[in-house]
Protein backbone atom coordinates (compact mmCIF):
# COMPACT_ATOMS: atom_id res chain seq x y z
CA UNK A 1 0.00 0.00 0.00
CA UNK A 2 1.12 3.44 -0.64
CA UNK A 3 -0.40 6.58 1.15
CA UNK A 4 0.08 9.59 -0.99
CA UNK A 5 -0.34 13.30 0.47
CA UNK A 6 -0.78 15.42 -2.31
CA UNK A 7 0.62 13.66 -4.77
CA UNK A 8 3.47 12.83 -2.96
CA UNK A 9 3.74 9.26 -1.69
CA UNK A 10 4.20 9.42 2.26
CA UNK A 11 4.26 5.83 3.10
CA UNK A 12 4.29 2.51 1.98
CA UNK A 13 4.27 -1.03 3.53
CA UNK A 14 2.97 -4.58 2.75
CA UNK A 15 -1.14 -4.73 3.11
CA UNK A 16 -3.18 -7.80 3.53
CA UNK A 17 -6.45 -7.62 3.15
CA UNK A 18 -9.67 -9.56 4.46
CA UNK A 19 -12.55 -10.72 1.88
CA UNK A 20 -15.97 -9.97 3.49
CA UNK A 21 -17.50 -8.36 6.99
CA UNK A 22 -15.22 -9.18 9.39
CA UNK A 23 -16.42 -7.28 11.98
CA UNK A 24 -19.76 -7.40 14.12
CA UNK A 25 -20.64 -3.92 13.20
CA UNK A 26 -19.97 -3.80 9.38
CA UNK A 27 -17.37 -0.88 10.21
CA UNK A 28 -16.23 0.35 6.73
CA UNK A 29 -14.07 2.97 5.22
CA UNK A 30 -14.49 5.80 7.73
CA UNK A 31 -12.67 9.11 6.77
CA UNK A 32 -11.73 11.64 9.66
CA UNK A 33 -12.85 9.72 12.46
CA UNK A 34 -12.41 5.81 13.45
CA UNK A 35 -15.58 4.56 13.58
CA UNK A 36 -14.85 1.15 14.95
CA UNK A 37 -13.08 0.02 18.67
CA UNK A 38 -9.94 1.60 19.92
CA UNK A 39 -7.29 -0.54 18.59
CA UNK A 40 -5.27 0.95 21.36
CA UNK A 41 -5.50 2.49 24.98
CA UNK A 42 -3.68 5.41 24.24
CA UNK A 43 -6.42 7.16 22.42
CA UNK A 44 -10.64 7.11 23.18
CA UNK A 45 -12.92 5.79 20.10
CA UNK A 46 -14.05 7.58 17.34
CA UNK A 47 -10.69 10.01 17.79
CA UNK A 48 -11.98 12.99 15.62
CA UNK A 49 -9.66 14.25 13.23
CA UNK A 50 -9.26 18.06 13.73
CA UNK A 51 -7.13 20.86 12.68
CA UNK A 52 -7.06 20.10 9.25
CA UNK A 53 -9.56 19.43 6.21
CA UNK A 54 -10.05 16.40 4.27
CA UNK A 55 -10.38 17.34 0.70
CA UNK A 56 -10.63 14.57 -0.99
CA UNK A 57 -10.11 10.58 -0.31
CA UNK A 58 -9.32 8.11 -2.78
CA UNK A 59 -9.67 4.59 -2.51
CA UNK A 60 -7.84 2.61 -4.86
CA UNK A 61 -7.70 -1.07 -4.50
CA UNK A 62 -6.27 -1.80 -8.12
CA UNK A 63 -2.91 -2.92 -8.68
CA UNK A 64 -1.87 0.14 -10.78
CA UNK A 65 -0.09 2.73 -9.51
CA UNK A 66 -1.88 6.50 -8.53
CA UNK A 67 -3.13 8.34 -11.68
CA UNK A 68 -4.13 11.65 -10.93
CA UNK A 69 -7.16 11.96 -12.92
CA UNK A 70 -8.21 14.88 -12.84
CA UNK A 71 -5.17 16.42 -14.24
CA UNK A 72 -5.23 13.84 -17.11
CA UNK A 73 -8.87 15.27 -17.86
CA UNK A 74 -8.11 18.75 -17.94
CA UNK A 75 -5.10 18.18 -20.06
CA UNK A 76 -7.62 16.43 -22.53
CA UNK A 77 -9.91 18.92 -22.12
CA UNK A 78 -6.90 21.51 -23.23
CA UNK A 79 -6.24 19.34 -26.30
CA UNK A 80 -9.84 19.80 -27.68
Amino acid sequence: MTLYVDEEPVAHAPFRTQTGRYILCGEGLCVGYDGGDAVSSEYKPQFPFANGRVVKVVFDVADDVYLDLERKFAAAMARD
